[in-house]
């Protein structure tokens, strides 16, 4: 393990990372995680990447070099917290800015050290502290984009079943190193609540690899899904009362409209509440924590096209299927 040494102010900290180096020359990808301190899956997916790369010995078949930087925000990971706690602000929101704030210049010392000198890059996240939400690639579209089409392709190496396309926003690293180097960045989301998403990681890893692989990074044939969707909202549902909540479905499990999803108890008011799922779908996301608030998000649902018997769909027009796209 090599660190990259950055000075804040009063503090050195050092940032950890390894190189992956082929035997024979090429591009340069580097995957990360950890940006937020409390996602836990994105780490846990690097480190299930390097036991594949060790399992797999790609260094004699890799062309090219891979920089791994398995946690970004080690302050906020330690604190399990989002935010960078030297200056409490949002890593992801600090790249390609001139302030001197500790979040500032770690962000522009990774753009300067690896990002820069990148072909391409996946970064690895989950939800965060209250919610799990199922393996899907994220891209960020921005009014003047250069990479948008390369970050599509991406997303379909990745293999996950849902593509989500979200208007990026400044200081973002995928947005403004695109901006700086034209660099096409992919997000990753897994899981979340703090938890380890183990049968998901798995697949990730190997997800990933499949990325290298479409790249020429590593040999063979990358596999890409026939069948894909890009989603460009959820419909989330709130709740209607505070209090316990259960759930009586999984995540990524198919709904029906009418489907019992689960119940919340509110003690206020000594009454139980069923859960009935508004549409078909796919359970998206799902809130990890057994409180909940009146008015908080508590499930979101992905409504398909096929495979319902309900004529009438609410969010269709947010999401389209991709069958055979040429790549």
């Amino acid at each position: 393990m090599r660190y990259i040494k950055i000075r804040i102010p009063g503090k050195l900290i050092k940032i950890p990372y390894l190189e992956i180096e082929g035997e024979t020359p090429g591009k340069t990808c580097v995957i990360s995680g950890g940006m937020h301190g409390d996602e836990v899956n994105g780490v846990a997916l690097i480190q299930e990447f390097l036991k594949y790369a060790e399992e797999e010995n790609i260094e004699k078949s890799l062309h090219g070099k891979i920089i791994v930087l398995p946690i970004l925000n080690i302050s906020g990971f330690k604190a399990r917290k989002r935010q960078v706690t030297y200056d409490g602000k949002d890593l992801n929101r600090s790249f390609n800015k001139k302030g001197k704030t500790a979040s500032n210049r770690i962000a522009n010392a990774l753009s300067k050290h690896f990002f820069g000198k990148a072909d391409l890059a996946i970064d690895c996240h989950d939800s965060g502290t209250r919610s799990m939400l199922i393996p899907h690639a994220r891209i960020h579209a921005t009014d003047k984009t250069h990479c948008r089409k390369c970050t599509h392709e991406m997303a379909r190496a990745f293999g996950s079943k849902i593509i989500i396309e979200r208007r990026g926003t400044r200081g973002m690293l995928a947005v403004e190193m695109e901006k700086l180097y034209k660099l096409p960045i992919l997000t990753v989301e897994i899981g979340g609540g703090l938890e380890l998403a183990e049968k998901f990681l798995t697949q990730g890893a190997e997800n990933i690899a499949n990325i290298l692989t479409y790249y020429k990074f590593l040999p063979g044939e990358a596999k890409i899904p026939i069948k894909q969707y890009y989603l460009k909202d959820r419909f989330g549902i709130a709740a209607k009362e505070t209090g316990i909540i259960k759930f009586n479905k999984k995540l990524g499990q198919r709904v029906h409209i009418g489907n019992l999803v689960g119940t919340i108890y509110a003690p206020t008011k000594n009454k139980t509440i069923k859960l009935i799922a508004p549409m078909c779908g796919i359970i998206f996301s799902m809130q990890n924590i057994s409180s909940v608030t009146k008015g908080e998000i508590m499930y979101s649902i992905l409504e398909d096209k096929k495979k319902c018997h309900v004529k009438r769909r609410r969010t269709v027009s947010h999401f389209e299927e991709v069958v055979n796209i040429e790549m």
